[in-house]
């Protein structure tokens, strides 16, 4: 991920010491100021919400898995876009490995169980639905063992303290 120490001698102005700032519904974020949060039930991986839509059934956030951890099978009810950042990683159910630069697009219906290789891996993802359920989690079986809605995502976000610009 890109370092600020890089540009410790330009002035990056608000966004340079404050995770979110917003002018109107426009919201820029710090992710680097955003702490990551461990996923409930999920060994290994983490999560930085970045940005949260009730209204649109959208969710964009930062995702992290330590070395070879996986995350629970799961059907997409949303359709999901995720950009590697770092690391090697792939799902299950298939034989490609995504690296740096790798952009994957997960239609709605899309059932994969994603884990990282031995060096981990950061994604950036987004998530849009059209109600406020984005996954479902699955058994060996198929069967559903659970809901990821909004509001899940919600418990990962920092409520913003939005500076206006």
């Amino acid at each position: 991920m890109f370092d600020l120490t890089s540009l410790a001698h330009m002035d990056l102005g608000i966004l340079g010491g404050t995770a979110r700032t917003a002018y109107g519904e426009i919201q820029n974020v710090n992710s680097g100021l955003i702490a990551w949060k461990a996923v409930d039930g999920q060994p290994g991986n983490y999560i930085k919400v970045l940005a949260l839509d009730h209204s649109r059934h959208r969710v964009d956030f930062l995702f992290k898995q330590d070395p070879h951890a996986e995350f629970a099978r799961h059907n997409h009810v949303c359709t999901a876009v995720a950009l590697t950042l770092e690391g090697i990683w792939g799902y299950r159910e298939g034989e490609e490995l995504m690296f740096p630069g790798t952009f994957s697009y997960e239609p709605s219906g899309s059932i994969h169980t994603p884990y990282a290789s031995e060096t981990g891996m950061v994604v950036y993802a987004s998530f849009q639905g059209t109600s406020p359920v984005m996954l479902e989690t699955l058994d060996d079986e198929g069967n559903i063992t659970g809901e990821l809605t909004l509001d899940f995502f919600a418990q990962y976000y920092d409520a913003p303290q939005l500076q206006p610009v």
